[in-house]
């Protein structure tokens, strides 16, 4: 079961053939529980409800059976991969500590903290001895990496923040406890020296690139007028970026990134992997790995796209004043966001649900099966 299990990650997450030989699928399997714990505990954190206890049972125990089956998948690969890993991981998380004297270390600033504390705590189970009894040897090693990691968490969150966002400012007369808070801040900036030596960590705080501010926040879909005329106005003044100047006839917004795109047209289409689909199919892969979500202006509709052959159209998070939406625009009535309607749409896409969203679609309507999603 655990080599069936890690060879399904490994197939989906490289796309290759699965090969049980591979140095990468411990590292697979372990990205895949982190990333699980993370997505996770970031949708719990937006509904406001907490880590432990909030889950329902099927989540839970799924949640738990994958942490299992991540610190058992060592006995799938070989000792000597799981080791070599282990070594690595254990030297970057020596790296965390700068050291003048040691070339090629890592940038704290470039490295996943929790990524890399469930690749130590799960990796570490390989090369965890057992004593003659046949019971684990209970250490505090795992404690002692989740100490390193969450002061080096700290020590990023620290190196990425500005003055300004944590200290008021000294004539708006703050209280005391303000004013320590501030103190103790520039405190522990002026001791990150040893960090701020790293040449990736002055290079990024002297602006030579994009400072990723930490604690991370997770991506969101975009901001939508709350009048939908705005998006008519916008939409009217798109032009085909092919076209010379010409109208688009069917302009689509990327809610993902909010790009205006010429959908449904000739114009616009592009080869991807040696076939020609529509603007909406080939921005997927761009900006969201295959799997995209558009909003049709002139139509009032939702569009899911997954691949180039499947896809939906799902009702918009825009109502009148009678609560119904208008898909086509044939009523003419005022339309106005409606946010909980958007953040549904925003936790499926969160939750990688569109997918699921789009089969139980096709499922129910064939005629969404014979519709050339790849034109769109």
């Amino acid at each position: 079961m655990i080599t069936t299990f890690s060879m399904s990650t490994y197939k989906v997450g490289l796309k290759a053939n699965p090969n049980e030989l591979d140095p990468r699928v411990p590292v697979l399997m372990w990205s895949t529980c982190a990333y699980t714990i993370q997505s996770i505990e970031r949708l719990l954190m937006d509904e406001e409800k907490s880590l432990f206890g909030s889950l329902p049972c099927r989540q839970d125990d799924c949640l738990s059976s994958l942490t299992r089956f991540s610190s058992a998948c060592w006995t799938a690969a070989p000792v000597t991969t799981t080791h070599t890993h282990f070594i690595r991981l254990l030297a970057g998380v020596a790296a965390l500590v700068p050291d003048s004297q040691v070339e090629n270390t890592p940038c704290i600033l470039d490295i996943d903290m929790f990524h890399l504390l469930v690749y130590s705590v799960l990796s570490y189970s390989s090369v965890h001895s057992l004593d003659q009894s046949g019971r684990s040897v209970v250490d505090s090693a795992h404690l002692h990496l989740l100490h390193l990691v969450t002061v080096a968490h700290l020590v990023q969150i620290l190196l990425t923040s500005t003055t300004e966002e944590v200290c008021m400012d000294q004539d708006s007369g703050g209280s005391e406890e303000e004013e320590l808070t501030c103190q103790l801040y520039n405190l522990l900036r002026k001791h990150l020296g040893r960090w701020c030596c790293h040449p990736g960590v002055r290079q990024t705080l002297q602006g030579g690139g994009v400072i990723v501010r930490f604690p991370r926040e997770s991506n969101r879909l975009i901001e939508l007028p709350e009048d939908y005329s705005v998006l008519i106005n916008q939409a009217s003044s798109f032009t085909c970026p092919r076209s010379g100047g010409d109208k688009s006839r069917a302009p689509t917004l990327c809610l993902v990134c909010g790009c205006m795109l010429c959908s449904q047209s000739y114009c616009c289409q592009t080869e991807v992997d040696g076939e020609d689909v529509g603007a909406c199919t080939a921005h997927t892969f761009t900006c969201g790995a295959g799997l995209g979500l558009f909003l049709r202006v002139r139509e009032s509709q939702v569009l899911f796209v997954a691949g180039k052959t499947k896809g939906c159209f799902y009702p918009p998070p825009y109502l009148d004043d009678y609560g119904e939406t208008d898909q086509g625009l044939k009523r003419g009535n005022p339309l106005h966001l409606c946010a909980e309607r958007y953040r549904k749409i925003e936790r499926l896409w969160r939750q990688h649900g569109i997918a699921e969203v789009i089969g139980h679609a096709q499922e129910a309507n064939q005629t969404l099966v014979a519709i050339d999603w790849q034109h769109l």
